[in-house]
């Protein structure tokens, strides 16, 4: 067997056993019920812009105000992740401040940087799954592992809407291809700065999960 051909097994068998973790993960210790914080958080701010609260029936009133939100929880996240490194030399933080470097900067720069967003991702899947015992705190909280979930399903939801997706979906259904989300830009935007603070939640849970159990904070990786 060739060495490329070597490294697309070895490749594929990696995808396959993160894929299996990450199915048995959403079984076992996802907290389902945070579903229902994106659905209601939606509803208000779809309600709050059908009222006009504050002009935001108008997306270049609420868009500027996010702008400043979200990336204000992702400074937060990452001050908090290092904070919690310089005390913890735990390497979960580390972990999540890395995480948080790249999230920021793809904000700040923009679209053309996603592509880096998503090869970073890539390489702290790899990282986790080849070293899940340096990120054990992190692994062992289900708050912490659930509120990264909910990151992605905030950030998912909100590419549905920019990309027009679920407007599409909608022509589909409605035969109409003049038909638009109402307040699309306000949710998307909305869902966005919600996946931050998701963020910023993920090292508050570590934490305290750490103090709740001593032994686990004893166990834990260190630099």
């Amino acid at each position: 067997m060739s060495q490329t051909t070597s490294n697309l097994v070895k490749a594929r068998q990696a995808i396959y056993r993160f894929l299996s973790s990450l199915l048995g993960w959403l079984r076992r210790d996802f907290l389902w019920g945070l579903l229902i914080v994106p659905i209601l958080y939606t509803v208000l701010v779809y309600s709050l812009s059908e009222a006009d609260f504050q002009g935001w029936g108008d997306h270049s009133v609420f868009k500027p105000l996010m702008e400043i939100v979200h990336p204000a929880l992702l400074a937060g996240f990452l001050l908090v992740s290092l904070l919690r490194l310089w005390v913890s030399r735990d390497t979960a933080f580390a972990f999540l401040a890395v995480l948080s470097v790249f999230v920021l900067g793809r904000e700040l720069m923009g679209q053309g940087s996603t592509f880096i967003l998503y090869a970073a991702l890539m390489g702290l899947i790899i990282y986790g799954n080849r070293y899940p015992d340096r990120i054990a705190s992190l692994l062992r909280s289900q708050w912490a592992t659930s509120f990264l979930g909910m990151c992605f399903v905030c950030y998912l939801s909100s590419q549905l809407l920019d990309r027009g997706i679920v407007k599409r979906i909608g022509w589909l259904i409605l035969w109409d291809t003049s038909w638009k989300p109402p307040f699309s830009s306000n949710l998307e935007e909305a869902l966005e700065s919600l996946g931050g603070l998701f963020l910023l939640l993920t090292p508050f849970a570590i934490g305290a999960g750490l103090r709740s159990n001593p032994t686990r904070k004893k166990e834990r990786t260190h630099f």
